[in-house]
């Protein structure tokens, strides 16, 4: 306690000026140190609670304006998936409080208002703010208790609590406090520390009152705190008077104050939906900080931001049909000129016209026809494919394609396919196909080395790329290299208590978990702990039409008819059987066996692996990696996740270990589980195999199976093949090899 003696002046001061701030890294403020968190320094002395940095100068994110409007569409679509979630659970018989769901500075009655960017401060998470909690002490001998309601109160009190006798029979001097590492928390997002009396709503004077503060029996307002049980639940007050000793319940309950101030005395509202729970401040479920991460586009690509805005529905439209070749009515001579004028593009248009007459004039002249009609496709489809598009093709979308798009609103944002394919083609443009500096290629393809990554023997270099470009087509992977600078962006809007998704069912009843924003800081604006990384990341992307054949052999019931002739890209054909996973996996439930399911399955148990595999040969600890799944493109991307410097243990991976890396893929031991045949026929998933931290993981440790690989029960989630094997991706491209 003498630590935090001192440490702040009066209690407005702990919520303003003087509150000390930690030393952390800024990956660690933002996430597990953000305000609303639990913890404890080293040594395990002294519990605390996170609180916003309030100085007068706040740290600024160093983002581009087009990266904080991104992050204000990400929030809007957060707060409006969550609440929808948490908000369907009510029926007629039971309707569910909106206050329950989300925020109340995000609600207009049962509507969700989102904050705007002017109401919102994007900071960089270098300073976070402390104070001592809970504020609740026991002496180890004689269990006598005391609370404090504040720092300024503790630091006032700390002369009595050196004086209190001990008036255990062993003792000799004061008592020898501790401070009580149990907390109270509710799916409210509240939280309180140990007290003898519990939260009631008062009908005479219509308000919130603390029942229990005196003994009963007594009037005594000293108590004693009982922690002999190793079960926190069981613990339990009694009076301090020794010719008392009243004991209050055998079980230690406490109401949720901010539900209670909601319910008051409703008839027919149980008790359990009120009562907290006791808990170590310790616990993961005491605080879940709510993040989210988006690839960053590079400033040149900022325009394919302002295609996921609701407004701009028909360029994202227009977008989809030319990435995938979808057809589409050809704009006419008049459209291509008036567009063209219009945009000051006069020199362009002449230039056609030029050509236009050449043609004419020429047109018993096959030569020449053929070198006007080249010319004028190379103007037409510079047009089309500038950055950005001088004229956008009439788009053409499959029905089934077009409904799909109006139902945006069912995926969230990491699982939106739509979202997905533009920043594919954002990373696409940025990094996989933008030209290098000085010998170091920004995307550095393994089966075509650049200077700094390739061996320095020419020969040697030449034997690598061939054995790397063999173990690649035996891995059913057409394209995969190292990403020197994956360029991403984190941010935390804000947490929850005991459970870290909209539903959590509790005596079998589901119950809103409420998602509360930050409290605001000095200038009245709710905090966004923003974090960009640019760190190594290894990008992999799967041969479609291996994926395709695989898609067959398991003989999915919605598979589209494609073949390699044809001139839409499988991602388009797949993109109109997509399937929503639902609002936080609340449809990812036993269906029938669906195409988008097992591609994603696929991706996502392929990075898994791989980040074990870099695991184990590079140092890297599984909860320091992340992963991004592409699954229209078929691909994902396993990248270093800090913000520490990055010393090129994914380069160095690959210049040291190279095909061994690579060939480990195709090992069965890389497929197996620890826990054997009990693992393989629950799904080909868990902790003993492909499971990583959740922290880690893009889904939730779901949409996972080594059977996807390597052939064998199929996932959880497939109820079409219950009791059959199916075929591994692996298997199928061993397959086609032997063919």
């Amino acid at each position: 306690m003498s630590k935090h003696r001192g440490m702040l002046a009066n209690d407005d001061e702990s919520k303003t000026l003087h509150a000390p701030t930690m030393a952390r890294s800024r990956g660690q403020l933002g996430s597990a140190y953000a305000p609303g968190a639990f913890f404890t320094f080293e040594g395990g002395l002294g519990a605390c609670i996170s609180i916003p940095d309030l100085s007068a100068t706040e740290d600024d994110a160093p983002i581009q304006p087009e990266t904080k409007s991104q992050i204000v569409l990400r929030l809007q679509e957060i707060w409006q998936s969550w609440f929808a979630r948490a908000y369907e659970i009510g029926t007629g018989e039971r309707e569910i409080d909106p206050r329950l769901c989300l925020d109340e500075s995000l609600l207009k009655g049962s509507v969700v208002v989102p904050l705007g960017g002017d109401s919102l401060s994007f900071l960089s998470p270098l300073r976070m703010g402390y104070s001592p909690a809970p504020l609740t002490f026991v002496c180890n001998k004689c269990r006598l208790f005391r609370n404090f309601e504040s720092v300024h109160q503790l630091a006032g009190s700390m002369g009595e609590l050196h004086k209190a006798r001990c008036t255990a029979a062993e003792a000799k001097g004061g008592c020898e406090w501790r401070q009580v590492d149990v907390i109270f928390v509710h799916w409210s997002g509240e939280w309180m520390p140990v007290t003898p009396g519990r939260w009631e709503w008062d009908e005479r004077n219509n308000a919130i009152r603390l029942y229990g503060e005196e003994c009963k029996v007594c009037g005594g307002q000293d108590f004693k705190l009982n922690t002999d049980s190793p079960r926190i639940g069981q613990w339990h007050f009694y009076c301090a008077n020794p010719k008392c000793g009243h004991k209050g319940s055998s079980s230690w309950r406490q109401n949720d104050r901010f539900t209670t101030g909601i319910f008051r005395n409703q008839p027919g509202i149980p008790v359990a939906r009120r009562r907290m729970e006791p808990i170590s401040y310790r616990a993961s479920s005491a605080y879940y900080a709510q993040s989210e991460q988006f690839v960053l586009f590079p400033e040149s690509e900022h325009h394919l931001i302002t295609m996921l805005e609701p407004q701009h529905e028909t360029e994202l439209a227009t977008f989809i049909c030319t990435q995938f070749r979808f057809g589409g009515r050809k704009l006419s001579t008049e459209e291509m000129k008036s567009t063209l004028l219009a945009a000051g593009e006069n020199s362009e248009w002449i230039s056609y016209e030029n050509w236009m007459k050449i043609r004419e004039l020429e047109k018993d002249n096959p030569t020449i026809l053929k070198i006007a009609d080249d010319e004028i496709n190379k103007l037409i489809t510079r047009w089309t494919t500038s950055t950005p598009p001088l004229l956008r093709p009439n788009a053409d979308l499959p029905s089934a394609v077009k409904e799909r798009l109006r139902q945006r609103s069912e995926y969230t944002s990491r699982f939106d396919p739509f979202i997905l394919a533009v920043e594919h083609e954002a990373l696409n443009r940025g990094k996989l196909s933008a030209p290098g500096d000085a010998g170091r290629a920004k995307f550095v393809r393994f089966n075509h080395l650049d200077k700094d990554l390739a061996p320095k023997n020419v020969k040697i270099k030449a034997i690598q790329e061939s054995e790397t470009k063999r173990l690649m087509s035996k891995l059913g992977i057409a394209d995969m290299g190292l990403i020197r600078e994956f360029d991403l962006c984190r941010f935390t809007h804000g947490y929850t208590r005991v459970s870290a998704t909209p539903i959590l069912n509790r005596h079998n009843q589901d119950m809103p978990v409420r998602l509360k924003l930050f409290e605001p800081l000095r200038n009245g604006k709710r905090p966004i702990y923003v974090v960009t990384q640019a760190n190594e990341a290894l990008y992999v992307r799967l041969d479609p039409v291996v994926v395709y054949k695989w898609l067959q052999s398991i003989d999915v019931l919605d598979l589209p008819e494609w073949d390699e002739s044809n001139s839409i890209k499988l991602g388009g054909k797949i993109l109109e059987v997509t399937q929503p996973f639902g609002r936080y996996f609340s449809l990812l439930k036993e269906d029938e066996a669906s195409t988008y399911r097992y591609i994603y399955t696929l991706l996502h148990t392929y990075a898994h692996t791989l980040m074990k595999n870099v695991a184990e040969l590079s140092g890297l600890d599984l909860g320091s990696m992340g992963e991004y799944i592409f699954p229209l493109d078929f691909a994902f991307v396993v990248y270093r996740n800090g913000t520490t410097m990055d010393l090129g243990n994914l380069s160095s991976l690959w210049r040291n270990e190279n095909n061994r890396f690579l060939a480990r893929l195709l090992e069965n031991s890389t497929h197996r589980c620890n826990s054997g045949r009990l693992c393989d026929s629950t799904g080909g998933a868990c902790p003993d195999c492909i499971m990583i931290p959740e922290t880690s993981c893009l889904a939730q440790n779901q949409l996972l199976s080594r059977a996807v690989l390597k052939g064998g029960h199929p996932p959880r989630e497939d109820a079409t093949h219950k009791g059959q094997r199916i075929k591994g991706f692996l298997e199928i491209v061993n397959d086609i090899d032997e063919k």
